[in-house]
C-alpha cells in the first residue's frame, strides 16, 4: 500500500477496527511520514487516554485531511511546450484582420516570437480542447477586447485562472481607444491596465514596449 493509499484508508475509516488500534495507526503514519505536529500528538494522546472523547477523533480526521490536501490534491500545471508562442485573441473582422497582419503579427515575430490565431490553425476534433492547449503552451495571451466578442474573454480567462494556478502565462489586454470610451469593456476588466490605441502606428510602439517589459527574462529561461 502506497503512503497516499494508507492516509486515504486512515481517513476513511475512522476508529477502526477500534479507537485506539486506529490512533496508534495514525500515531505510526505520521511518525514514518515526518507529518507529526504537537496538535496531532496532543489529539493521539487524548485518544489513547479517554477514546472517542470531546470530538478528537473528528478532530483529527481532519488533519489528516489536511495532510491529504496539501500532497495530493495540489493543480498539476502543464509545461509550456511552445516557449517561442504569443497567441492573440480578437474579434474576427476585416478591420481586425488588418490589424492583426500590420501590427500583432509584426511585432511578435520582431521579438523573435511565433503569433497563435486560433483561426489560422488546421485540426481535427474539438475547437475547445484546441483553443485550451494552445494557450497553455504559450508564454503569453494578447486579448484585443474591441468589439466585446465573448470568445476573447473566454480565451483571456482561460490565462487567468492559469496565471491563478502559478502557470508563467501573462496577459495583455487591448482595445481600440474609441470602441472604450463609447462602449467599455466589461466590468471585470475596466480596472485592468488595457492598452488604449488610436490607431496602428499608436498600437504597434505600445503594444511591443509592453511585450518587452512582460517578456522580460522568457528567453533566458
Amino acid at each position: 500500500m502506497t503512503e497516499k493509499e494508507k492516509l486515504k484508508e486512515l481517513i476513511d475509516n475512522p476508529k477502526k477496527p477500534n479507537v485506539n488500534e486506529w490512533a496508534y495507526e495514525v500515531e505510526s503514519f505520521l511518525n514514518e511520514t515526518n507529518n507529526q505536529t504537537f496538535e496531532s500528538k496532543h489529539l493521539i494522546q487524548g485518544i489513547k487516554r479517554q477514546g472517542d472523547c470531546f470530538g478528537r477523533c473528528e478532530n483529527l480526521v481532519a488533519l489528516l485531511r489536511q495532510i491529504y490536501k496539501k500532497k495530493y490534491d495540489r493543480v498539476s500545471i502543464p509545461p509550456i511546450t511552445k516557449r517561442n508562442q504569443i497567441f492573440v485573441a480578437m474579434m474576427f473582422s476585416d478591420e481586425t484582420a488588418s490589424i492583426y497582419e500590420s501590427v500583432y503579427k509584426p511585432v511578435i515575430h520582431s521579438l523573435n516570437y511565433a503569433a497563435m490565431r486560433i483561426d489560422e490553425k488546421e485540426f481535427n476534433g474539438s475547437i475547445i480542447g484546441e483553443i485550451t492547449s494552445e494557450i497553455t503552451n504559450s508564454v503569453a495571451l494578447i486579448a484585443d477586447l474591441t468589439g466585446n466578442r465573448g470568445g476573447v474573454y473566454y480565451e483571456a480567462g482561460i490565462a487567468r485562472g492559469l496565471q491563478l494556478c502559478n502557470h508563467p502565462i501573462k496577459l495583455i489586454l487591448t482595445c481600440q481607444r474609441d470602441f472604450f470610451n463609447k462602449e467599455k469593456v466589461h466590468f471585470d476588466v475596466s480596472g485592468d491596465n488595457i492598452i488604449l490605441y488610436d490607431g496602428i502606428n499608436d498600437l504597434s510602439g505600445k503594444l511591443k514596449a509592453r511585450l518587452q517589459t512582460v517578456l522580460n527574462g522568457e528567453n533566458m529561461l
